[in-house]
Order: structure tokens, then C-alpha cells, then sequence
């Protein structure tokens, strides 16, 4: 019965309630202007941009080094965790790190 009453009194304070007031609607028409004034013209030039992967020495390295910092986390992590799980991180973190700096040292 209680939960009825609650519900009357919230359905009563709804309808009475306006859910978007009058006096943000100029503001809100501003914003729309600006925003289709900022908009570009059909038919400006656009700059476009092409996105090639890069070769190099320089890839590898980064690529080494990124793995041994991910191989050195797992293997701190699995030194925390401890157990089975923990065993498999170090591993999986001592694999990663040795690739990362085989690739780091290659030229």
C-alpha cells in the first residue's frame, strides 16, 4: 500500500513537471547556428593523409623494446600472483623479454 502511495505522489509530481524548460531553447538555437556555420562548404578541399606503415632498423627497435617492458611486467606480475598462474606469467614474461631484446640488439 505504501509503495502505491509513493507512486501516486511521483506520477502526480510528473505531470506537473515540464521536461525541458523555455528558458535554455534561445541558447540551444545558438548553438545549432554555430554549429552548422562552422560546418565546412560542400565543396572546399579537403587535406588528405596517408598512413604507410614504416620499415626500418628503427621499427625493431621499438617493437624490442615495447616487448620487454611488457615481458618484464608479466614476469613482476607473476612474481606477485604466485602459484600455477604466476609460474605460466614468468615464463610467458621471460619469452616475451628475450624476443624483445633479440630484437632490440639485431641490426
Amino acid at each position: 500500500m505504501r509503495t502505491l502511495a509513493i507512486v501516486l505522489v511521483l506520477s502526480a509530481v510528473a505531470l506537473r513537471a515540464e521536461a525541458q524548460q523555455d528558458a535554455f531553447a534561445p541558447s540551444i538555437q545558438a548553438a545549432a547556428a554555430l554549429g552548422l556555420a562552422a560546418a565546412p562548404a560542400p565543396n572546399a578541399p579537403t587535406l588528405a593523409v596517408t598512413m604507410e606503415p614504416a620499415t626500418g632498423k628503427s621499427d625493431k627497435r621499438q617493437i624490442g623494446s615495447l616487448l620487454i617492458l611488457i615481458g618484464v611486467g608479466a614476469i613482476a606480475t607473476g612474481a606477485v600472483a604466485g602459484g600455477g598462474g604466476g609460474t605460466a606469467l614468468i615464463v610467458g614474461g621471460v619469452v616475451c623479454a628475450g624476443y624483445g631484446i633479440y630484437l632490440h640488439l639485431s641490426h
